[in-house]
């Protein structure tokens, strides 16, 4: 069952339904009387903030440095912002260029009085308001974005004859809803409206132009920046149109082809074919009861405690994080608000965030629940600008190879930093990149991911690891380090040396690199990354037990913090260091870390200025909890992200309950999958971190490193059943003597033979029942 109810308004574009065919998104929302969807595309994002190189850091780079080692944190802001006011940067920080608004297309209906209930069919990607006239009269306008199309067609039906007065125009709103400094980005578009039988919207800005074309309606007239029209509606009828969105980076496109008659009933077979195909991937059933009729009811009992509901929580949140990461994906990845736009002032630009948002976030369900093939939209983001990269690492660092941004849209220069967030001295975007590439080939078995810009940047990044890293004592230090987005503690500014996410990403890039060397059949860069890895700073447990978030002496922890990227070791494969009786108490002390920040947490569980922000922070406690097999732990960053993230529209926010953002759609189904299956290239393991609360259920189409598809995945009291295969297009990734097979818990395997506690996969499906061996119900 797809479809969700809910009877709270919409008075803003942050509560409104949502649907997205990967390349436009459109949200409905407004009062009865005048329902408004807004329109937006993947590639339209304006122009309006400067762009200027990244900074040439160069001429106080060696004065910083020795500010940093001395311990001087002050000294290092203060070097790092001469260097700035040198470059001609503003005060404050050069924000990316944000999300744009294509246009708004506004639906009045004659007559109507109230809204009864607005829905969603997410394996349709189908939304839709129900609204009443004061006779209890029914109308219905249903959004459909026909997926990987630009289109989106808008349908009113009626049970009376109606009349339906429409408006298109650029509108959005200036409302944000957190102040980040950006500018009003409506001044730098301009745009040109055509009457006649189709209406046409011009949106043009210096870099791009969104030409927005509506047919199916009446003749439509110019008013006062706005296009007008009627449709009229007979009774028991349904009349549509058909809006097309041409986004283009230079000059006005002519309109697209098209034609305004559809089949709604066609529309949706194809669209099960497609968005539904994707969403369907991969689901879970927690054998929760359906709940009340609308997601409040859920809602509601689960946040009263209601077991079952939580469950049921659960497992809405899974699919609709799922279905609305598919529809925010296309030919890129989602940003921070997916594929979905409704001011012209949105928080941190509406961008992608690459120091966690996206990884952690947006996409970070893609691959492990079974639509890896979306996933290849990062690449398309990233590769695009290695020239900056290359600009990057020779101005910052004065090195070679290639430094990523902590944040991009239209280009790939690092230049959002200022003395209190120095992103420029965050330097694992590239290395983490490397990882999701590697996993998307080890999950697919596609060789061809691994084209000449991919090696290229492989490249890139380890020749910037070699050149701007810092040789003393025999160990290559990271020196300037920032560990996103924090502070050590009592210190007086966030610029410190050997952040262990840093270190950790650069670790962790060599054995993704020997992936996608393997998949290229090159393996020139393998000893020059071993012999990088073996001289990088040892990972450190902190005074207190945790894990220290800066390897360097001197860095104290700060664990009341939104970020825990300290624990990157522990999300991918895990780090060798962590690993066997010499890893344990890197791993003690890693579980202290996950327990010290769920602390923290839930000390004041409240929105800002409580301590519930933030979502994928949650995701990457959880995905540690879940590496660690502490059920417990990610359970209640599960329950967390479920509950308290998810709006009664389906849709979710940065903070509990504000600021729209998809961090928790696409984290949160991640985190569910790390808890149900871990994988390395040559080993399962099943239900690492399976609650006490969660006692029997299922899930399908979970994805493994090494080409392994889990087609179901079945758990009661007494054991598991999986059914697996591999795909023929991954077999030269299959282990010589097959997979080895694990659990979170002691198990048997009556009647199936596990030479060596290994299991043959191969492209016909197995199907193996564990049995717990643990006497434990």
């Amino acid at each position: 069952m797809g479809t969700f109810r809910t009877r709270t308004p919409a008075p803003t574009w942050e509560h409104g339904l949502i649907t997205g065919s990967g390349r436009v998104g459109a949200v409905l929302h407004g009062a009865a009387q005048q329902q408004v969807v807004t329109i937006s595309h993947e590639r339209f994002f304006v122009p309006v903030n400067p762009r200027p190189p990244a900074p040439d850091l160069r001429p106080v780079l060696d004065g910083l440095r020795r500010a940093v080692v001395a311990g001087d944190a002050a000294r290092a802001g203060t070097l790092l912002t001469q260097g700035l006011d040198a470059n001609g940067y503003p005060e404050g920080l050069v924000w990316t260029d944000p999300l744009g608004i294509c246009a708004t297309l506004t639906i009045a209906v004659a007559g109507v009085t109230r809204v009864r209930e607005r829905s969603t069919d997410l394996h349709l990607g189908e939304i839709a308001v129900d609204l009443a006239d004061d006779r209890d009269g029914r109308c219905v306008v249903r959004v459909l974005t026909p997926r990987d199309e630009e289109t989106v067609w808008v349908a009113v039906e009626s049970d009376r004859a109606v009349v339906v007065d429409l408006t298109l125009a650029l509108g959005g709103a200036l409302e944000t809803a957190l102040d980040t400094g950006g500018a009003d980005s409506s001044s730098a578009v301009t745009t040109t409206l055509t009457a006649g039988r189709d209406a046409r919207l011009e949106a043009a800005t210096r870099a791009a132009s969104a030409t927005v074309t509506v047919r199916g309606a009446g003749e439509w007239t110019t008013g006062t920046r706005a296009l007008t029209s009627r449709l009229v509606v007979p009774a028991g009828g349904r009349r549509a149109v058909r809006v097309d969105v041409d986004v283009r980076t230079s000059g006005i496109a002519p309109p697209p082809p098209g034609h305004a008659e559809v089949d709604w009933a066609s529309l949706r077979r194809r669209q099960a074919a497609t968005h539904g195909r994707l969403v369907s991937a991969s689901e879970i059933d927690l054998r929760a009861p359906v709940g009340g009729p609308t997601t409040e009811d859920v809602w509601a009992a689960a946040r009263a405690g209601d077991p079952a509901a939580r469950r049921r929580a659960v497992e809405v949140a899974y699919l609709s994080g799922r279905a609305h990461a598919v529809a925010a994906t296309g030919e890129l990845p989602p940003t921070l608000q997916g594929v979905w736009q409704g001011t012209w002032r949105p928080a941190w630009s509406a961008d992608y965030t690459l120091n966690g948002n996206l990884q952690n976030g947006g996409m970070a369900g893609l691959v492990p629940t079974g639509t890896p093939e979306l996933a290849r939209s990062l690449l398309t983001l990233v590769l695009a600008h290695l020239d900056d990269y290359r600009e990057n690492a020779r101005r910052v660092f004065g090195a070679e190879g290639m430094l990523l941004p902590a944040r991009m849209s239209t280009h790939g220069r690092a230049d959002h930093l200022s003395a209190a967030y120095p992103h420029a001295f965050w330097t694992g975007c590239g290395g983490w990149v490397l990882r999701l590439a590697a996993d998307l080939v080890s999950t697919t078995g596609d060789r061809s991911i691994v084209d000449d810009r991919v090696w290229a940047l492989a490249e890139g990044v380890l020749r910037f690891a070699e050149t701007s890293t810092v040789l003393v004592g025999g160990r290559r230090h990271l020196v300037p380090s920032y560990s996103p987005e924090n502070t050590p503690a009592g210190a007086a500014g966030p610029i410190a040396a050997d952040a262990t996410i840093d270190v950790a990403i650069l670790r962790d890039a060599a054995r993704a690199s020997a992936v996608l060397a393997a998949a290229r059949d090159d393996h020139r860069l393998d000893e020059r990354w071993a012999a990088l890895v073996d001289v990088l700073p040892a990972y450190r447990v902190a005074d207190d037990g945790t894990l220290a978030e800066w390897i360097a002496d001197g860095c104290a922890q700060e664990h009341a913090h939104r970020h825990t990227s300290h624990l990157y070791p522990l999300w991918y494969e895990p780090d060798p260091a962590f690993v066997g009786p010499a890893g344990a108490p890197l791993r003690a002390a890693a579980r202290a870390t996950v327990h010290a920040k769920i602390a923290w947490r839930a000390a004041d569980p409240t929105p800002p200025p409580g301590r519930m922000e933030m979502a994928f922070g949650l995701v990457q406690v959880g995905l540690a909890a879940a590496a660690l097999g502490d059920a417990g732990a990610a359970l209640r960053c599960v329950e967390w992200l479920a509950v308290d993230q998810w709006r009664p529209a389906l849709t979710t926010t940065h903070d509990a309950g504000s600021i729209f953002n998809l961090d928790a759609s696409g984290g949160l189904p991640a985190l569910v999958a790390a808890m149900l299956l871990a994988s390395t290239s040559d080993a399962l393991t099943l239900l690492p971190a399976l609650p006490s609360a969660w006692p029997t259920g299922s899930v399908t189409g979970l994805r493994a490193r090494g080409g392994v598809v889990v087609d179901r995945l079945e758990w009661d009291p007494a054991g598991c059943t999986v059914t697996v295969r591999r795909l023929p297009e991954a077999d030269w990734l299959a282990p010589a003597h097959g997979v080895r097979l694990d659990a979170g818990r002691p198990f048997t395997t009556p009647g199936t033979a596990l030479p060596a506690g290994r299991l043959a996969v191969d492209s016909d499906p197995r199907t193996v029942r564990l049995q717990w061996a643990d006497g434990a119900a």
